[in-house]
């Protein structure tokens, strides 16, 4: 197992465990390892990482996440269940006109289909 394999376990491991705080600073060391043939891996646990952000309250850190891995690895990169974890930090930080820009990006990639936590994110947007 290489050093970014063992970041991400490592990261896992702890936000299983509500540990979010480690969490995150395994997967900051992971994204600093990422090459071409773990990318699919990293791009896997973004959601997670922006989670992780909103619990330990820095939901801003979700949104400079956000544009970091656009701007290395490209827009592929920002799925709909990373864009509904950026959606609910904007809607954090009182930013509901750019959680709606992305809630509709997010339910654009899906073709339509909204899941449980974008709708989540659409209810807090209509309150």
């Amino acid at each position: 197992m290489d050093e970014f394999e063992r970041l991400i376990n490592e990261g896992n491991l702890a936000y299983k465990k509500d540990d979010y705080n480690k969490a995150v600073i395994c997967y900051e060391d992971a994204l600093k390892l990422v090459t071409d043939g773990n990318k699919s891996k990293f791009k896997s646990i973004l959601p997670m990482m922006g989670r992780c952000y909103r619990q330990i309250g820095n939901p801003s850190s979700v949104i400079d996440l956000a544009s970091e891995v656009k701007q290395k690895f490209g827009r592929e990169f920002i799925t709909s269940v990373f864009l509904t974890t950026v959606a609910a930090a904007y809607a954090d930080m009182r930013e509901y006109g750019k959680a709606r820009i992305c809630v509709n990006e997010a339910i654009r990639l899906e073709n339509g289909k909204i899941s449980g936590p974008l709708q989540a994110v659409i209810d807090r947007l209509e309150k």
